[in-house]
């Protein structure tokens, strides 16, 4: 009985403060609408009085609107920051790519003025020794203890003949010792299986240019008292009538009682075409 009357004393002290909050709610409710009534009508009657409380709230809320649009702003800032450096990334990385484009054009002209350049002369070198000539690319090199050979992209399709002479566009690299469908190999004048008659330049003394597996080359069947000195040059002399005459070969670097060399003025290694002379 007891704990039934303190059920409904509990209940009707939750039902009083019910009552009195709402009551409470209410009054507010119309106090706040008093206060907009009486902020209209003030605004009204004196502009300046109501231009003072505009300003007063104005100035009181700044600060709590910036302070609680730092968060979005910084947000915004990052995010237009994060897009500008993405954008500069991207922006890099093409000009990056560009730039390699540009240097693979720039190594290919370079490449390209060489190899005219090397045509030009080559042909310049021919056309004043021969009128019937073709013009190859070397596509292999082996420069062994005991083989010194070239290979070049001119085969029978072109005419390519065994036996005919080879030159860069200074002066005599080989001669064609096989030939294939599309492909040829030569000999160098260098390689030791290589003799090719030769004179040389001022003296005019006649000899046998062999090669030995070396840069120096060795004319042999000289006379005894032969007056060749070291810088003459050394060119085909035509005997034989196996090869052209007047053909330049080498230049002499030493001269002794019993050896004759001579440097090759053709630079295989800077060479990338070849003429093959039909004679």
């Amino acid at each position: 009985m007891k704990q039934y009357l303190n059920t409904n004393q509990s209940r009707s002290n939750y039902s009083l403060q019910y009552n009195f909050s709402l009551i409470f709610r209410k009054i507010e409710l119309v106090v706040f609408c008093f206060l907009c009534v009486i902020l209209l009508i003030t605004s009204k009657l004196n502009k300046e009085f109501s231009d003072n409380i505009s300003m007063g709230f104005v100035s009181t809320s700044l600060p709590v609107v910036k302070f609680a649009s730092f968060p979005f702003n910084a947000t915004i800032n990052l995010l237009t920051n994060f897009g500008e450096l993405v954008d500069a990334k991207k922006e890099n990385e093409s000009l990056k790519e560009e730039n390699e484009k540009l240097r693979n054009f720039y190594i290919k002209s370079l490449n390209i003025n060489r190899e005219n350049k090397e045509l030009k002369n080559t042909l310049r070198f021919v056309t004043t020794k021969s009128s019937n000539f073709k013009v190859a690319r070397i596509i292999g090199r082996s420069n062994q203890l005991f083989n010194q050979t070239l290979f070049i992209d001119a085969g029978k399709d072109r005419g390519i003949k065994e036996g005919s002479i080879v030159t860069g566009n200074r002066g005599v690299i080989g001669r064609i010792s096989q030939v294939g469908e599309n492909k040829s190999r030569l000999i160098l004048v260098t390689d030791a299986s290589s003799r090719i008659p030769v004179i040389a330049s001022k003296s005019r003394v006649r000899g046998i240019l062999s090669g030995n597996n070396s840069a120096l080359m060795e004319i042999l069947y000289l006379q005894k008292n032969h007056n060749i000195r070291t810088g003459d040059w050394i060119f085909t002399s035509g005997d034989g009538d196996t090869l052209p005459p007047g053909l330049l070969i080498g230049v002499v670097k030493k001269v002794d009682t019993s050896y004759t060399a001579v440097e090759m003025v053709e630079n295989i290694n800077n060479s990338d075409i070849v003429t093959i002379l039909d004679y």
